[in-house]
């Protein structure tokens, strides 16, 4: 059951993700996320542009940060089995979902941790996260050359308002 709950936040990751439309970077709040990725600073601000979601019935919770104009690069902190101000980590309780146009796939990882230090329900999160992630690139022209790809998240820091609602299956 843990798994399908954490796999239906995953779902909904992906359709929120797939399925935006480009949203203007907007500057006017305090919510934000920032990391590096593999050493390179990447940071994303404004209400708009980086948000909390919190699904109280299904025990889950995610961020979700668009670093650019476009929409092209994204990040997505989901956490599964959320009460709240903590340390989570483990691939049953954390996943991180991250877009870029220079990847075709998308990186994923469950290596690491979110740690909340701030909840209030309804209202605001903030945190931090260390996270290793990896994408699978896959060699059309040479199926036995395809590759691993593997990147660090490091001094991971986000502040965001949170909505509460259930998570919606697609028909």
């Amino acid at each position: 059951m843990k798994q399908l709950s954490f796999s239906a936040l995953l779902l909904l990751v992906v359709l929120i993700t797939g399925s935006c439309k480009k949203i203007p970077v907007v500057n006017y709040t305090n919510s934000s996320i920032s990391f590096k990725i593999d050493g390179a600073y990447k940071e994303a601000k404004g209400n708009q542009n980086v948000f909390g979601i919190h699904a109280k019935e299904e025990k889950g919770m995610i961020i979700t940060g668009d670093m650019d104009a476009a929409g092209d690069q994204q990040i997505s902190l989901l956490i599964n089995n959320f009460h709240g101000v903590g340390e989570y980590s483990g691939e049953e309780n954390i996943l991180l979902v991250y877009t870029t146009p220079e990847f075709e796939q998308s990186i994923l990882g469950s290596e690491g941790t979110i740690k909340i230090t701030e909840f209030t329900d309804g209202k605001s999160i903030k945190g931090e996260f260390q996270i290793k992630g990896k994408a699978f690139i896959i060699n059309m022209g040479d199926p036995d050359n395809n590759t691993e790809v593997t990147k660090i998240f490091s001094e991971g820091k986000f502040e965001a308002k949170v909505t509460t609602g259930p998570i919606v299956e697609p028909d």
